[in-house]
Formats: C-alpha cells, sequence, structure tokens
C-alpha cells in the first residue's frame, strides 16, 4: 500500500466483504455523510442493474467504492495526485476535487486490491462520465446523480429517472449532461470527458440508437 494512504488506513483489515469494508473504512475515517451516500448509490445501482437484467455485482462494487478518496481533504487532492503520478488534464487545476474519481480508482486498486477494469473504469468517471461507456459507467454514473438528496427543487433529476425507468439510460444521462452544459458559464469546469461523452450521446440519440 502506497504511504500517502497509511493514515487513512491505520486500523483498518480487510474482512474478505466489501460492504462491511466500506463501512468499516468511511467508519474508522470520521466520513459518515459520504458512507450513508455511498450505501445509497449502491442499493439505487443493484435496482437499476436488475432492471436491465444485469448481473449487479460489478456496479454495486464500483459504487461502494466511487467515492473512497473523499476521506482525502478536497485541499490536497490535486497535490496526492500529483504524487501518486495520475495523469492530471490541464482543466482538473482549476478545481481541486475534479481528480477525486481518479484518485478513488487508485485507491481502489491499491487499498481494497480492485483489479476488475471494468469497476476501475466506472469508478474513474463516475463524476464526468465518458465516452465509449459500458454499461456499468452508465448506472453508475445515473445511480450516483440521482441518489443525491440536494435541497431544492430539481427536476431533471426526476426527468432522469423517468427515462432510466423507461429503460432509456442514455437519455437519463443526456439529461443531465445538458444540465450541466447550459452551466458552463458559472462552473469551475466543464470536464473534457463529460463535453467528449456529451457530443457522443447527443449523436446516438438523434440516430435513435
Amino acid at each position: 500500500m502506497n504511504e500517502l494512504f497509511k493514515k487513512y488506513t491505520k486500523d483498518f483489515y480487510s474482512s474478505g466483504d466489501l460492504n462491511e469494508d466500506i463501512n468499516q473504512f468511511f467508519t474508522q475515517n470520521g466520513d459518515l455523510r459520504t458512507l450513508k451516500h455511498t450505501l445509497e448509490v449502491a442499493a439505487e445501482a443493484k435496482h437499476i442493474a436488475e432492471l436491465y437484467a444485469i448481473d449487479p455485482a460489478k456496479v454495486i462494487k464500483a459504487s461502494l467504492l466511487h467515492d473512497i478518496s473523499n476521506v482525502i481533504p478536497i485541499s490536497t487532492m490535486l497535490d496526492v495526485a500529483k504524487e501518486l503520478s495520475i495523469e492530471i488534464l490541464d482543466e482538473e487545476h482549476k478545481y481541486d476535487r475534479s481528480v477525486h474519481q481518479k484518485l478513488s480508482k487508485y485507491m481502489a486498486q491499491d487499498i481494497f486490491g480492485i483489479t476488475d477494469y471494468e469497476i476501475l473504469n466506472a469508478i474513474e468517471s463516475h463524476t464526468t462520465h465518458k465516452a465509449n461507456a459500458s454499461m456499468t459507467d452508465k448506472i453508475l454514473f445515473v445511480s450516483d446523480k440521482i441518489s443525491w438528496k440536494l435541497p431544492g427543487d430539481h427536476p431533471y433529476l426526476q426527468e432522469m429517472r423517468i427515462k432510466v425507468n423507461e429503460l432509456e439510460i442514455d437519455k437519463a444521462i443526456l439529461i443531465y449532461l445538458n444540465n450541466i452544459w447550459d452551466q458552463r458559464d458559472k462552473l469551475k469546469l466543464v470536464h473534457p470527458w463529460l463535453i467528449k461523452a456529451r457530443e457522443e450521446l447527443m449523436e446516438n440519440v438523434s440516430r435513435g440508437h
């Protein structure tokens, strides 16, 4: 295990049960808020996978691990990513937390021993999405978004859920990406992966794919 993570794992031991390990990890690091969100995302992902007649095992694992880097202070995320030699895009320097999805992927490998690239790739793009996405990528992305308990009215989240239930997950994703794109002038960063994913989905949806 990388030395940078020792402070977050000093009392951690692997039980062999990922659900139990995630509970232990976040509890020991005093991050019960992320733990609650994580379990809600995993439950949502399981529901969506079953709705689409897909084995939920991989997306549940990805869900449990997608935000493990939240234990790292946001102000140090970019520095930690640099020390780990994680590739950082120019745009990601504008917003420290933009690398948290890449940090979570690294920690999933390093701390939890995940080697399945489908799981790791879903973790790595769960905030921004990406082009050429797998179904695991898509389900984690959507589950993460519609599980949020945001204050106020956010009709686009309900619209996403409707499309998911209609088995039109690409349209659900596009609703979210369009919402981000419409706010691009107000945001610190619109990630280039998101831009490419949106362009691809618009083309696919227009073609009826």
